[in-house]
């Protein structure tokens, strides 16, 4: 059996109790770092020893998990903080136990994504995830791109050592009437959080009453300007169909309009 915990992102206090009885259970441990685990292993005193499973080791670790579990050991994976798997190592081994029909499960619990996008003060109902934010400005410049066109709101991970140049590179892509909530030190004693445009981020970053200090998420609010209100009536129908076969009109009005494709179609084909 594998068991992936989740574990605090910044709170001991805040791993589970089905955690602590599933780690001292288990035959063997591993996690991406063994010297931040090994604190966690003192708070719930338990003795047990852990290997280390990251991403440059992953392969071969793998190898030896799989092996444990096909000899009906106990296997516990966590990673650094939060949910492994979540812009963490893994998603190969999961992968792996699902092809070999080998048993596993999650032990929820505290996830910087889930913390971030609840505390952010900006729409939860839908949003999008796109982990690390890339060091390199071709591929940060397709990603803000990207995001400046999405509707949902956007959650990622930044180095706060880079937060001031990223929010620049932002600036470049995004209209600034956009909000970004900056989720800094997330369940710790000094927990901020800052909400903005980039301007006004920029100049809190720079009169110090956003801190360059600790781990952040950021959160961006999704494009609300994208979808054009069309009201679709017999007048809107005839001129589409006149030019284009139904689900080529469908596809079209849905992008237009940010309404469902499947719901446009049915209008469309209703004689």
């Amino acid at each position: 059996m594998l068991s992936l915990i989740s574990t605090p992102i910044g709170n001991l206090d805040d791993i589970s109790l089905r955690a602590i009885d599933v780690i001292k259970s288990a035959d063997f441990i591993y996690t991406e770092d063994t010297r931040s685990f090994k604190k966690i292993l003192d708070s719930i005193e338990c003795k047990k020893k852990c290997k280390s499973f990251h991403e440059h080791n992953e392969d071969i670790i793998c190898k030896e998990i799989i092996k444990h579990l096909k000899n009906k050991k106990h296997v516990v994976l966590t990673c650094e903080a939060g949910t492994p798997a979540i812009s963490d190592p893994g998603y190969k081994l999961i992968r792996e136990c699902l092809n070999l029909n080998l048993k596993y499960t999650l032990i929820p619990g505290p996830s910087s994504l889930i913390n971030a996008v609840v505390l952010s003060g900006l729409p939860t109902d839908k949003f999008s995830f796109y982990g690390f934010i890339p060091k390199k400005n071709n591929a940060q410049k397709k990603l803000f791109q990207k995001v400046s066109n999405d509707e949902k709101t956007a959650i990622m991970f930044e180095s706060v050592k880079r937060l001031r140049k990223t929010i620049i590179s932002i600036s470049k892509h995004l209209d600034n009437n956009r909000h970004i909530s900056v989720c800094r030190e997330m369940t710790k004693i000094h927990e901020q959080i800052v909400q903005g445009n980039c301007e006004d981020l920029l100049k809190k970053i720079d009169d110090g009453s956003l801190p360059l200090k600790g781990e952040i998420v950021l959160v961006i609010e999704g494009n609300i300007t994208n979808n054009i209100n069309i009201k679709l009536d017999n007048k809107v129908k005839d001129a589409f169909l006149e030019k284009l076969s139904i689900s080529d009109a469908a596809k079209l009005l849905s992008l237009v309009t940010g309404q469902s494709r499947q719901d446009i179609y049915k209008f469309l084909n209703n004689k």
